[in-house]
């Protein structure tokens, strides 16, 4: 699944209008539904996916956060939370880790085009030292 973007939520039209969004992309979208988004994305990570991108429902445990972050440390993430800002330890972990997070009522091109940037970005294992 290299080169793939894992879409997981528990809103399959809300999924399905991402994956809309992507189309015309290099990247093949797969989108997967379940009513424990952070459970299913550790189940998929092990694809090794480019990117994921996962709605939270506020009530996950950072800990939980941070084992996805680093159980694919090539993986870009990004994360829909129900409202903005994030709690203050989930948005540290996840830019410890050089995701990104975008609320629930953004309008989907808005993270469409969060997700493409977090695309673009070299992974932070690949920056050269000294590079931010």
């Amino acid at each position: 699944m290299a080169g793939n973007v894992i879409l997981v939520g528990d809103d399959c039209g809300i999924l399905m209008e991402l994956a809309v969004g992507l189309r015309g992309t290099a990247h093949t979208v797969t989108v997967a539904q379940s009513a424990r988004p952070l459970a299913r994305a550790l189940q998929l990570v092990a694809h090794w996916p480019r990117a994921m991108l996962v709605t939270l429902d506020g009530l996950e445990n950072v800990v939980d956060v941070r084992a996805l972050l680093s159980s694919s440390p090539d993986t870009r993430f990004v994360f829909i939370v129900p409202q903005m800002p994030p709690r203050a330890p989930l948005a540290r972990v996840v830019r410890e880790h050089g995701g990104a997070i975008v609320s629930r009522g953004d309008a989907p091109v808005v993270v469409v085009a969060t997700l493409v940037a977090v695309l673009a970005e070299a992974p932070a294992v690949e920056r050269p030292s000294g590079a931010v």
